[in-house]
């Protein structure tokens, strides 16, 4: 009987924790998005230069991103676009990209000026999101990120 009761205190104190995580996130700003890639482990290596609520850091692999608030009002942004760019060649066709767009629907892709390849995906935060949910939203967006690079840059 002791056992029973210790594992429901256990599985009430862990319900508490996890009410305690369900914050919902419903906008962020520039110091927000700085924190959550260092957070990730991630080196921040510039702001604002995707748009006054952003920032540009770099995996501890070598990929750089872009973390950018849209819908701003005065710095509090309703939403999170990540985005990674990589220089275009001769590879990137539009074929290419519409082929890319339909293997991988969790991120756009796109060519933008002609001479940028881009990856990226959008975070709404309208009527909240948990801090876990974004997180999973970046983590696959770091994981899809390399496998639509290698659909143009294979050897």
């Amino acid at each position: 009987m002791k056992l029973t009761y210790a594992v429901i205190a256990g599985l009430m104190a862990a319900a508490t924790a996890h009410a305690q995580d369900d914050t919902l996130i419903r906008s962020v700003t520039i110091d927000d998005l700085e924190q959550f890639s260092i957070d990730q482990g991630h080196t921040v290596l510039g702001y604002g230069e995707a748009g006054e609520v952003s920032v540009r850091a770099e995996t501890p692999d070598g990929m750089l991103y872009y973390l950018t608030g849209a819908a701003c009002n005065e710095g509090s942004c309703a939403g999170i676009n990540m985005s990674a760019r990589f220089e275009a060649n001769e590879n990137v066709t539009l074929e290419i990209i519409n082929e890319a767009n339909l293997r991988r629907a969790a991120v756009s892709v796109w060519l933008y000026n002609g001479s940028t390849l881009g990856v990226s995906r959008y975070v709404i935060l309208d009527g909240g999101q948990t801090m876990e949910n974004i997180e999973i939203n970046f983590d696959n967006f770091i994981a899809i990120v390399p496998t639509v690079i290698d659909m143009f840059f294979e050897e």
